[in-house]
């Protein structure tokens, strides 16, 4: 909700979770970076023509459908950790 009346506190948002500095929505051509990070990352389908066409058409719902994507697909993100054999579980 907050993305559409702030979009680059939401950008500023998406930079931190990727650990990037957080003047990177300065940078020209960041949201089109992060979108297409993104759909990579958690192999999102689409294309590169689909990711421009929507970042400069209509910016802010690209940055809130970015935000919308990573807090579903990082919501059930877990850790496993092997345990030693030496050790009594």
């Amino acid at each position: 909700f907050c993305g559409l009346f702030c979009p680059m506190c939401l950008e500023c948002d998406i930079a931190g979770h990727y650990e990037e500095c957080l003047c990177w929505p300065l940078l020209p051509g960041s949201t089109f970076a992060l979108r297409i990070g993104t759909r990579e990352r958690h192999k999102i389908q689409g294309t590169l023509c689909e990711d421009w066409l929507v970042v400069h058409c209509c910016w802010p719902f690209s940055i809130c459908q970015v935000a919308r994507e990573l807090k579903m697909r990082t919501s059930h993100v877990y850790e496993i950790r092997a345990v030693p054999k030496d050790t009594l579980v």
